[in-house]
């Protein structure tokens, strides 16, 4: 008898009788993916017996732990990292919910699927709550190749932790989750005093290739060879346990936090057939914040399972660290803060990594129905300089050898570690540094004979983005303190107007991203927001000047031309994205990072779209909480990193209270736009102090991308699937850039059109209207139609902007 669900060796992750839970996929990967159909079968009637499976120990599986010794004196471990078997854990410290199981199964229902993941309507039975082991009769076709989904759906009270899957293609089933607050209400505490508590949990298996035989007289679920099959359920649930011990006496630094990074928050139901890793880098993840931590210490919790399969270049657990690591890949993040001899505070910190998962250095798998428990070690007598899995933090303020005096614009380009300096009060217009007469004005500094009122008295980190999306690292990098951000952004002379600076520095090794600093009127970044700047996190570098196309990467620049119509230069990409593509892009994910921001007409401000792997629907609506970022969204997060920043809409309002809040979205009036004052704020042909491009860049007009709507008259049918298209900007038809369907955002929890249009703003304006370049494949709320035109826009709506160039010389 085949036995599905008891052992999790490294050869079941490639065994056809399961497929793993908690997956993601793009289209080529859905469950229902067609097959060659089996045709129909007779209705049979089959007796099952359903058992739940015995967790797996990873720390016992057959590879055994790695140990790891860092440097340190004497030969000694310095930062241990082992995976151990539950049997080693220390004493006391055994976790009951790792083995506890339910005293029934709840919510049971068993689905028969065909071939191509099609739902066979009345064959299969939601029983309800049944006795684990107990028999029962369900109805099925007798076919020689089909699928079962068998799922104890959990029950807390009267309420099941996932709805009933009756109906359900696999496809839907594959993005069904759990209700995860069921899951992690299943705590240690919870369960001391209420057993039942356990009940929530979901038990799932899918059996992706079986047969409903004829045995002797009885039907019988066999795999494809003829072997009977028992049918134990899987815990839908990953387990997870860190044990920590930092030494300071030793170490010189006491520990002070411990994160989990890059934890995903749905708990799906399947994962994705020939999928090697889940879920998808654009769903949602999260960071869990361990509370009340000290240098010795245990935690455990539930989370979904996490496949990102392994590297070859981790080759020991020293090895194991972001550079090797899997994109994507779940880590814990341990802190600690060097200790003073006079017991003072002090801004150096240590800062280890453990990659989590796998039995072996070179896998980063967190699976179902598996319990993992860590043992990490800190114990170095000397700085770990040589490990790459520890980050030695000596913060030197953001001033500190940065002589880099750029021109000031409301974005600045960097790269990553990069650092630059500007003047804040001053501006830059082809080329010549003018007075920021808006900020200067009476509301705001209030500037008069040289002398001003309100003066610049600190600056901060507004927020930032993460490497990729709700993934890596932030770009800006993580502050000193809540109060203390001069590590990433300091001020220096804020009271006059000729020798004011801020300085900034943004993190070293990371792939890029956006955040914004804010300059206040009052001391540790309280007060009002007089000015902000966005700081653009990018390896793309193009020249400001020049009147040519450029093909190189990172520096790529268009000029547009249409027979005796030539534009001067276009970025290769939306202002803030992370890239910019003359192809289709060959992933999701490479078509989410070409989004950027969006902006109103008229306003500096970044704000975020879409950035999602799904089909959303043409106008997709969202919840906002405190605790989970919403899933579909670039979010942004808070200088620490890891709390994000939760969006708000603010009504119409004055350009000063605008101002005041750059991180938040306005409303508008219809005809009106989203600012109240007499006098409207504008882009232009000469550069505005409201511009929201670098120096040397501005808004571009309509008259400058008309060339884009002569040579590109009609929407491939491929657009649907390319989640965009390339235009020619020239009369070279091999001369294309890549446009996305980025949608836009009318508010902080709707999205209107993504994967249906794209935008490109202007400084055209009329009235309350703004003019937009549009390609639209049809279908949309907004666009219903298929084109590439330009549309006439409320002002308050927020779209993509690619810069132009200035000046040429």
């Amino acid at each position: 008898m085949e036995v599905i669900g008891i052992k999790l060796q490294k050869a079941v992750l490639s065994m056809m009788s399961i497929v793993w839970m908690l997956g993601m996929s793009s289209c080529e990967d859905r469950l229902d993916t067609p097959r060659p159909s089996t045709g129909g079968g007779k209705t049979v009637e089959v007796s099952l017996c359903v058992g739940i499976a015995d967790e797996v120990d990873a720390g016992s599986l057959e590879a055994g732990p790695p140990t790891t010794k860092v440097i340190g004196s004497g030969g000694k471990a310095g930062f241990d990292v082992q995976l151990v078997p539950a049997s080693r854990t220390k004493a006391g410290g055994d976790d009951a919910l790792a083995t506890v199981k339910p005293d029934k199964l709840y919510g049971l229902e068993v689905w028969q699927y065909d071939t191509n993941g099609n739902f066979k309507s009345g064959k299969g039975l939601s029983i309800g709550d049944v006795e684990i082991g107990s028999s029962f009769t369900v109805t099925l076709d007798a076919l020689t190749d089909c699928q079962l989904v068998i799922i104890a759906r959990g029950k807390k009270n009267s309420t099941y932790t996932v709805g009933s899957l009756s109906g359900k293609s696999l496809s839907e089933v594959q993005g069904t989750t759990a209700t995860a607050s069921a899951i992690e209400g299943i705590t240690a505490s919870a369960y001391e005093t209420d057993k039942s508590v356990i009940n929530a949990m979901p038990y799932i298996l899918h059996l992706p290739k079986v047969k409903v035989v004829n045995d002797g007289g009885a039907y019988k679920i066999q795999s494809p060879d003829g072997t009977d099959i028992r049918i134990l359920l899987r815990r839908l649930a990953t387990r997870l346990t860190l044990d920590w011990k930092n030494f300071p006496q030793k170490t010189g630094y006491e520990l002070e936090q411990v994160l989990l990074q890059s934890i995903p928050v749905e708990y799906k139901l399947l994962r994705p057939e020939n999928t090697d890793t889940y879920p998808s880098l654009l769903d949602q993840y999260a960071t869990i914040q361990v509370e009340n931590v000290s240098d010795e210490g245990r935690y455990s919790c539930w989370i979904p399972s996490l496949v990102r399969g392994e590297s070859t270049a981790a080759t020991s657990d020293y090895y194991r660290t972001k550079a090797n690591a899997p994109k994507g890949s779940a880590y814990a993040t341990f802190i600690s803060r060097f200790v003073t001899g006079g017991g003072g505070d002090s801004q150096k910190k240590l800062k280890y990594r453990v990659y989590l998962g796998g039995s072996v250095s070179k896998e980063f798998n967190l699976l179902d129905n598996t319990n993992y428990i860590y043992n990490v070690t800190m114990s170095h007598t000397k700085l770990p300089v040589d490990d790459r899995r520890v980050t030695i933090i000596d913060p030197i303020p953001a001033s500190s050898n940065n002589d880099n005096l750029v021109p000031t614009a409301n974005c600045f380009m960097v790269v990553p570690g990069g650092a630059f300096c500007f003047n804040p009060y001053k501006y830059t217009v082809n080329g010549v540094t003018v007075d920021n007469t808006v900020m200067q004005g009476t509301d705001w500094c209030d500037v008069s004979a040289e002398t001003i009122s309100t003066p610049i008295k600190s600056v901060k980190v507004l927020w930032q983005t993460l490497e990729d999306g709700d993934l890596g690292d932030p770009v800006l990098g993580v502050v000193n303190s809540s109060e203390d951000h001069t590590n990433i952004v300091e001020l220096r002379n804020g009271s006059s107007l000729t020798d004011a600076r801020i300085y900034c520095r943004v993190a070293p090794n990371t792939s890029g991203g956006s955040g914004v600093i804010a300059a206040y009127d009052d001391e540790n970044g309280t007060g009002n927001i007089l000015w902000s700047w966005h700081v653009w996190v990018t390896d793309y570098a193009p020249s400001a000047i020049g009147t040519e196309t450029v093909l190189e990467k990172n520096k790529r620049k268009f000029v547009l031309t249409n027979g005796t119509t030539t534009t001067r230069p276009l970025m290769d990409r939306s202002l803030g994205a992370y890239e910019g593509y003359v192809q289709v892009p060959g992933t999701t994910l490479e078509m989410s990072r070409v989004g950027g921001f969006y902006y109103q007409h008229g306003r500096k401000d970044p704000l975020p779209g879409a950035y999602t792997s799904e089909q959303l629907p043409n106008k997709y609506t969202f919840t906002l909480n405190a605790v989970t970022p919403p899933k579909n969204c670039l979010n942004r997060y808070l200088p620490d990193g890891f709390n994000w920043l939760i969006p708000e809409m603010k009504s119409r309002t004055s350009l000063r209270n605008a101002y005041k809040n750059p991180q938040f979205q306005i409303a508008g009036a219809s005809g009106q736009g989203w600012c109240s004052d007499a006098a409207q704020p504008a882009w232009g042909s000469t550069k505005t102090v409201h511009d929201p491009c670098p120096a040397g860049w501005r808004v571009p007009s309509k008259a400058e991308l008309e060339p884009l709507t002569a040579l590109n008259t009609s929407i491939p049918s491929s657009a649907v699937k390319e989640g965009g298209l390339l235009l020619r900007y020239d009369a070279d038809q091999s001369h294309l850039t890549y446009i996305r369907f980025t949608g836009y955002p009318p508010m902080p929890t709707q999205l209107n059109d993504v994967g249906f249009s794209g935008y490109m703003g202007t400084f055209d304006r009329s009235g309350g209207s703004r003019q937009v370049f549009t390609v639209s494949r049809g279908g949309g709320i907004i666009e219903s139609q298929a084109g590439i035109c330009f549309t006439a826009k409320q002002v308050y709506d927020a779209h993509s902007i690619r810069c132009i160039q200035e000046r040429t010389d």
